[in-house]
């Protein structure tokens, strides 16, 4: 449990009830299992022939499959499970294009299939031609540790900002967004003291504008893909799955 070594020599300003936060974020999200989805997307691929390689349907596939592993980002944060059904709802219909847009976009990274010029072509006909810009600026840029990327998604799948999509759905206020505003703080917070535990002050605000730089070029792909219909389904049935699931329980 990397979170308790952390613990064990703590030299940080993070009180305990910040490190049994950290703990219960990292225990709450795997991304593990979908790193080992995209490995064994890989390991698939290279064993076969090159021109064989890195079609559209296998990476759509693992695109899709990425995308997904975001539902536990929702399903297990206790902060969120405290909220109303409406007010989840809403954040979870506002904020999962970005959680799962960063969740699938590590996956990516960390399996390297970035580095093949191969998957930006893909990606370009899959998608749009303007997407590819934003790609690359994310294959820059996504060199994050582990628990920084959790902390960060925590406060996106909180984040009452609307990303620039028009719909014709009406506005829905959110009923307590005091309390959201709390649990936004407090894990600006926890993210900002990590940050200075594992990092000098120098490198700390360098990780936190990388981050920044790539929520906009996520906001970016959000908005050039927003018509993209295999990419827009993928999204909506896994909200829903999300929501079922949480009423459900």
């Amino acid at each position: 449990f990397p979170t308790l070594n952390l613990l064990q020599s703590d030299k940080s300003t993070l009180t305990v009830d910040q490190w049994n936060l950290l703990s219960n974020l990292s225990h709450c999200y795997d991304e593990y299992s979908g790193l080992s989805v995209g490995e064994r997307f890989m390991l698939e691929q290279n064993v076969l022939p090159f021109k064989l390689r890195f079609k559209q349907e296998p990476i759509k596939q693992l695109i899709q499959m990425s995308l997904d592993k975001c539902q536990l980002l929702y399903k297990n944060n206790q902060d969120f499970l405290s909220l109303s059904a409406v007010d989840r709802s809403i954040l979870l219909h506002d904020t999962f294009n970005y959680t799962a847009g960063v969740s699938a976009s590590l996956i990516i990274y960390k399996i390297q299939l970035m580095d093949y010029p191969i998957y930006y072509d893909v990606i370009e006909m899959l998608t749009h031609p303007s997407v590819i810009s934003v790609a690359k600026r994310l294959a820059d840029r996504f060199d994050f540790d582990g628990i920084i990327v959790k902390l960060f998604l925590a406060i996106l799948s909180f984040s009452t900002t609307h990303y620039t999509v028009y719909s014709n759905n009406p506005p829905i206020n959110l009923s307590n967004i005091k309390e959201i505003l709390r649990i936004q703080d407090t894990y600006i917070e926890l993210a900002w003291q990590y940050l200075l535990y594992k990092y000098d002050l120098k490198q700390a605000v360098t990780c936190l504008s990388n981050f920044i730089k790539c929520l906009f070029a996520i906001h970016e792909a959000v908005i050039k893909t927003h018509d993209i219909q295999w990419l827009t389904d993928t999204i909506s049935s896994i909200v829903i799955q999300i929501e079922q699931t949480l009423t459900l329980n």
